[in-house]
């Protein structure tokens, strides 16, 4: 969920602003040293920004014009933390802010905290937890995931509630806001989790040498989990389009907006998203942003097979 354009009173949106900018500074820097100490690792950045384009584009559209999705920073939470997260997030949020009409700019400072620092830093400590635990790293994958998406709207519903605490205080409209994602999102949760694990297991298979640490190679998903976990995925997809469009639920994006003007009456949003978009144009362009997503993993992968391809050229030129 994330909040929309106009939809935080000005001083919360400075405050949220202020509190992620020095994440941000701080996700510069990790990203640079990462780059210079590990080259190699470019890529796998440019894969984990690609997966969070992929999966956030997976936008359930709703009868009542409401969405939910998955945030997708799973990927890049395991592999590099919250800092370099916080940096993949932000570009994510200001493409679909200045292009999709979804989120906002003035909304960003907000978004980026619940998205791209509050849940990866809880995903991370449960990653950390569950590792401990001698656990499948699958299992510690998907908990990661799971945790970061969960969380995300948490921390989301928090911001709402502190900036319209209603008659009830912060904390009855913290239930509120947590009401209106609780339904489609907790599915969507799972098929983030079980996406990302599997994931996972395929970069565990592909490339072991970029998994420094994570011990994917002993956590891998055969083929017989892999058929049922994709099973689980699918019927969670379905079971969340069900909801949100045969149940007369709504999705988590518009009806956060409805709940805060249910708890405000009187509150108007103060500014307006760049564009003006239809739901068919929107969700079209929601497609387009998961192709390019795509578009990049794609070209990731042929990168790194033909570079495996020289590297096994060069080593058989040296042994003849």
């Amino acid at each position: 969920m994330h909040i929309m354009e106009g939809f935080l009173p000005l001083e919360w949106c400075i405050f949220w602003a202020l509190l992620s900018a020095p994440v941000l500074v701080w996700g510069f820097h990790r990203l640079r040293v990462l780059f210079q100490e590990q080259p190699e690792k470019k890529l796998l950045v440019a894969v984990a920004g690609a997966f969070m384009l992929v999966l956030s584009s997976l936008k359930l559209p709703s009868i009542g014009g409401s969405s939910s999705h998955p945030t997708g920073a799973g990927v890049s939470t395991v592999l590099f933390g919250v800092g370099v997260t916080s940096i993949l997030t932000t570009i994510v949020l200001m493409f679909q802010a200045m292009l999709l009409a979804h989120g906002g700019i003035t909304t960003l400072g907000a978004n980026i905290f619940s998205m791209g620092i509050a849940g990866p830093f809880f995903g991370i400590l449960v990653y950390r937890a569950v590792m401990r635990t001698q656990a499948r790293s699958s299992v510690a994958v998907f908990s990661a995931a799971f945790t970061a998406d969960l969380m995300t709207y948490v921390v989301t519903s928090g911001q709402l509630a502190l900036a319209f605490p209603g008659e009830g205080g912060a904390f009855a409209s913290f239930q509120v806001f947590m009401a209106v994602f609780a339904f489609t999102q907790l599915p969507l949760a799972i098929v983030e989790g079980v996406v990302t694990a599997m994931f996972f297991s395929f970069l565990g298979r592909t490339r072991p040498e970029l998994m420094d640490g994570l011990s994917l190679s002993e956590g891998r998903i055969g083929r017989k989990a892999s058929k049922v976990l994709a099973a689980v995925t699918i019927v969670c997809l379905i079971g969340a389009v069900a909801m949100v469009n045969l149940g007369g639920l709504q999705g988590t994006d518009d009806k956060g907006g409805e709940a805060v003007q249910d708890l405000v009456p009187d509150f108007a949003p103060w500014a307006n998203s760049l564009l003006e978009l239809d739901d068919t144009t929107e969700i079209i362009l929601f497609i387009v942003q998961g192709l390019i997503g795509a578009v990049l993993l794609v070209y990731v992968f042929i990168r790194w097979r033909r570079r495996k391809a020289l590297v096994e050229e060069s080593s058989d030129v040296r042994d003849g």
